[in-house]
């Protein structure tokens, strides 16, 4: 009893210690802004705000209203001449902003006649990257407000996923399965949910520990903020800002390939996190041992957290999803069509979602009957385009073969002459086109290595809008893979 009386003593006092840094950087800051700007115009704007986050590089302030906050950044903190007045009194400054945060009525600290009080008990919430409402760092990547648990359909082939997804959400259901916080790796192919279940976890922390910094961003994202910093010289800024977050979200991880300097950095933040014992997730289209150009140490690091494939769905998990997704637009349809739907589309949920959303419009806009011929009818393309997704690399390497009259080892061989090096590149940008096999895997399939395929699929692109020849057999090629 005594243990936790001194853990809530010792809270109470950290939250007592924030707000009273918060109410000293206040009075400091407005005094300064007095000292700089007119009277009128402090009394008008500044009078009001509240300081939200305070650093030697960084100040977010928080206005009363929208129009405040727009005025604010318009007029003052986007202004070269108030930024280097305001220098005067901060030397390290870099960045300055308003935020605007509704009913934060509760969060603020008055100052009653412009002198300290005793500040409120209860702690000032942080900020949890989600949205441009309320991203401290202007870093994270506006989330999808449909993509959350309770929208999430889950089937057989992503359980695990969802399971630890919630686990690392913190959701009360849960168990706590670790001791420490555990890199969670998701995987899986295009379109199957992942995107929609890392952003949830991040909407799952903001409603189940709203105390955490949450930064959600795409691998692209996080290179482009690391190269600014360094062209901006405020790589150490970076540096502490990505350090100093409670769970780092990072989609399509493999962006990253080939690119040495956002690999180490990423590197180096992932193990300050994961050491820190903060929360990390990754988010890619590939298992980390599938990603090509990547530092053998960052795959290392990778593979020593909880890696999760997002399989592909069965005829029972389509059915599944394909029911979820009409129950979400209160969609009655009959189950022949649903059995149709499921057994005949078999690419990734995204295709089933839009699949069922053309036969919602339909039946909104349309004036003809919903029924199973119409359904043929309206869906003839997502079934074709699902045949596509069921191509191997062996089922593209027989039909082209056929078609050139080869043999499958002919594809495979070291053989460099004309005719059979033009069906080998022909074989392998149409691998590229309709799997989701990765480079590598594709040009060992074929004896070669993954430059030979890119150059394989750029020769080919350019022979089809030059040469009408080649675009009459690859297009002939398409079809008999289309059957």
């Amino acid at each position: 009893m005594n243990e936790i009386t001194n853990k809530i003593n010792i809270d109470k006092l950290q939250a007592l210690n924030d707000s009273e840094g918060l109410l000293r950087n206040k009075i400091d800051f407005l005094n300064n802004c007095q000292k700089i700007l007119d009277t009128d115009v402090y009394q008008k704007w500044f009078l009001d705000i509240q300081i939200f986050s305070f650093t030697a590089h960084e100040i977010i302030v928080s206005s009363p209203s929208k129009l405040s906050r727009d005025w604010i950044n318009r007029e003052f903190f986007s202004q070269k001449l108030f930024i280097a007045k305001l220098k005067d009194f901060y030397p390290k400054l870099i960045k300055i902003s308003a935020i605007f945060i509704a009913n934060q009525s509760d969060k603020k600290l008055d100052i009653p006649n412009n002198s300290p009080t005793e500040p409120e008990s209860k702690p000032f919430n942080k900020v949890i990257n989600l949205s441009k409402h309320d991203n401290i760092f202007a870093y994270g990547t506006e989330l999808n407000p449909k993509f959350t648990f309770q929208n999430f359909i889950s089937a057989k082939h992503n359980k695990i996923a969802l399971s630890m997804a919630k686990i690392i959400a913190g959701c009360p259901e849960t168990p706590q399965l670790f001791d420490d916080k555990i890199p969670l790796f998701i995987h899986g192919n295009v379109g199957m949910g992942k995107t929609h279940l890392a952003q949830a976890i991040a909407w799952g922390i903001k409603a189940n520990n709203s105390s955490k910094k949450v930064v959600y961003l795409s691998a692209e994202k996080f290179m482009f903020h690391f190269v600014q910093s360094i062209r901006n010289n405020e790589i150490m800024t970076f540096k502490e800002k990505m350090r100093s977050i409670d769970v780092l979200i990072v989609d399509d991880v493999q962006f990253i390939s080939g690119k040495d300097s956002t690999q180490q950095e990423f590197m180096n933040c992932f193990n300050s996190l994961v050491e820190d014992n903060k929360q990390v997730v990754l988010v890619c289209d590939r298992c980390p041992t599938a990603l090509e150009n990547i530092d053998e140490k960052l795959k290392s690091r990778i593979s020593g957290g909880m890696i999760v494939n997002f399989k592909n769905p069965d005829f029972a998990d389509r059915l599944a999803i394909i029911k979820g997704k009409t129950q979400q637009l209160n969609l009655e349809i009959s189950d022949e069509i649903l059995n149709f739907v499921a057994t005949n589309l078999k690419g990734s949920n995204r295709d089933l979602e839009g699949a069922i959303k053309k036969i919602y419009a339909e039946k909104i806009f349309g004036e003809t009957e919903i029924n199973l011929n119409l359904i043929k009818n309206i869906l003839v393309n997502y079934i074709n385009s699902s045949k596509n997704n069921n191509l191997s690399i062996e089922k593209i390497q027989k039909i082209v073969a056929d078609f050139y009259n080869l043999k499958i080892n002919d594809l495979t061989s070291k053989d460099r002459t004309k005719n059979l090096s033009h069906a080998r590149q022909i074989a392998m940008s149409l691998c590229k086109k309709y799997t989701s096999e990765s480079l590598k895997n594709i040009g060992e399939r074929f004896s070669k290595n993954h430059a030979t395929v890119i150059h394989a699929i750029k020769s080919v692109a350019e022979l089809e809008s030059k040469c009408a020849k080649s675009a009459h057999e690859i297009k002939s090629l398409e079809d008999k893979l289309s059957q």
